[in-house]
C-alpha cells in the first residue's frame, strides 16, 4: 500500500479507526475490571437486566417455558439448515469458483474483500448490540422461567466488537432434565429468530407503506458492487442512481430486476443517467448457470420527496427503517451461526447432549469433538478464501 491509499484509506474509515481506538482505549484503561478470555474477549460483568428477566421469568413463566420448549424444536431445525447450508457452500468453492462467499465476517463500516455485503457503520454497531442484547436476554429470561439463578450479565468485547452476555447457574442448570437444558441453549437462537420477525414486519407494515406514501421513485442504485464482475469492469458505483436501461427510462428497483431476468450470459446492455451511459457484458449466474449475471448486491428504488412532506422526517424514517433491515438480517444471521454443532456455541451444547444420551458420555463427546473440528476447519476456510482470493488474485 502507497502513502497515498494509506492516507485515503485513513480519511475513509477515520470514524470507524477512532471507535475502534476508544474501544480499544477503554479496555486498556479499566483492564482491571475486565475479564479476559483467549486474549481477545474482554468480559465486564454487572448486573444489568437480570431484575428484568426475574420479573418475565416469573410473572410470564408458563408462556416462557411454552416458548423454550418450542425453541427446541426450531433450534434443531434450524441447526440442520445451517449445517448444510455451509456444507454446500463448502463444495460450490471448489466447483463453482465465481460463486459469491457463502460467510463474512462481520466489521460493521468495513469493507470486508471477497464479501458482497457492506454493513454501515452505525446502523451495524447498533443492530449487532441489540441483536447480541436480545440473544442473551432469551438465554436468560428461559433460564429464570425454569427457575435457574443468572449470576451476572453484562458487556463483552469480542476484538473490537461489543455484545452483551449472560450467565447462568451452569451447576444448577446440569442438575436440570434434559428438556430445560435444550430449552435454554436454544432460546437465545429463538429469541433471534422472534426479533427478525418482529423488525421485518415494522419495516413491511410500518415503515415502508409511510415512507412509499411520502415519496416517488426515480430510479435504481446499488448497494454494493462486486469486484472483477461485469457490473464494476464496466464503472458502475454504489449509491449512484440510475434510471435509463437499453434506452428505456426505468424508476424502480423492479423494473431493473424485470430488465436483467430478460438477458441470457454474453448479452450486452447498456445502463446509465443523463450524463452517463455504460455498456455491460453479462456473466453466468455462479448460482444457475443459464441465467445472467452482473455483479450488483443489494438493488434499490431510488427515491425522491413528495411535495408537502418534510425531507428531515423522510430521512429520519428511512435510518429507522434501515436499522430495522440490519436487525432482521443480523438477528437471522447470528441465530443462524450460533446453532451451528460446534464448540461451545449454543448449538455445540444442544448437539452435544443429544449426541452423550444417544451414544454415552465418551463416544459421544468423542464425536461431539471430532464433528467440531471439521466444521471449524470447513468455517474458516469459508471465511478466509474468500478475502485472500480478492486480495492476492
Amino acid at each position: 500500500m502507497s502513502s497515498e491509499q494509506f492516507i485515503q484509506f485513513l480519511i475513509n474509515y477515520k470514524f470507524v479507526i477512532l471507535f475502534y481506538v476508544l474501544i480499544l482505549a477503554t479496555i486498556i484503561i479499566n483492564r482491571k475490571k475486565f475479564d479476559f478470555q483467549a486474549k481477545f474477549i474482554a468480559m465486564y460483568r454487572t448486573k444489568i437486566g437480570i431484575k428484568l428477566m426475574d420479573k418475565w421469568g416469573e410473572k410470564y413463566r408458563e408462556f416462557i417455558r411454552l416458548l423454550g420448549v418450542i425453541g427446541i424444536g426450531i433450534g434443531f431445525v434450524g441447526m440442520i439448515y445451517i449445517f448444510v447450508y455451509v456444507l454446500q457452500g463448502f463444495i460450490k468453492l471448489f466447483t463453482t469458483p465465481d460463486a459469491p462467499a457463502t460467510l463474512s465476517l462481520v466489521l460493521p463500516g468495513v469493507h470486508i474483500p471477497g464479501s458482497a455485503i457492506f454493513i454501515p457503520f452505525w446502523h451495524g454497531i447498533i443492530a449487532l448490540f441489540i441483536v447480541v442484547a436480545v440473544h442473551e436476554f432469551g438465554h436468560g429470561v428461559v433460564a429464570r422461567a425454569n427457575k435457574i439463578p443468572i449470576h451476572h450479565s453484562g458487556i463483552v468485547f469480542f476484538g473490537p466488537l461489543i455484545g452483551a452476555f449472560v450467565e447462568p447457574d451452569e451447576k444448577q442448570l446440569m442438575k436440570e432434565d434434559d428438556i430445560k437444558k435444550y430449552s435454554v441453549f436454544a432460546a437465545g437462537p429463538f429469541f433471534n429468530a422472534l426479533l427478525a420477525v418482529f423488525a421485518i414486519l415494522l419495516v413491511a407494515f410500518a415503515f415502508t407503506p409511510t415512507i412509499d406514501m411520502m415519496v416517488e421513485p426515480v430510479g435504481v442504485s446499488f448497494q454494493s458492487i462486486q469486484e472483477n464482475m461485469p457490473a464494476y469492469e464496466a464503472g458502475l458505483l454504489p449509491e449512484v442512481t440510475y434510471d435509463v436501461v437499453n434506452g428505456n427510462q426505468i424508476t424502480t428497483a423492479d423494473q431493473f430486476i424485470l430488465e436483467l431476468n430478460k438477458l441470457k450470459p454474453g448479452d450486452n446492455f447498456t445502463i446509465g443517467d443523463s450524463t452517463n451511459t455504460y455498456t455491460i457484458t453479462t456473466t453466468e449466474n455462479p448460482t444457475e448457470s443459464s441465467k445472467a449475471y452482473v455483479g450488483v448486491v443489494g438493488i434499490m428504488t431510488t427515491q425522491n420527496v413528495k411535495e408537502g412532506f418534510s425531507q428531515i422526517f423522510v430521512d429520519i424514517l428511512r435510518w429507522f427503517n434501515e436499522l430495522f433491515v440490519w436487525i432482521f438480517m443480523l438477528s437471522l444471521g447470528l441465530g443462524a451461526a450460533n446453532l451451528l454443532p460446534l464448540g461451545p456455541v449454543d448449538g455445540g451444547r444442544m448437539i452435544q447432549l443429544a449426541l452423550t444420551k444417544i451414544f454415552g458420555d465418551k463416544k459421544g463427546h468423542v464425536i461431539w469433538i471430532k464433528t467440531g473440528f471439521m466444521l471449524l476447519f470447513i468455517l474458516l476456510v469459508l471465511i478466509f478464501f474468500p478475502i485472500l482470493k480478492s486480495t492476492l488474485f
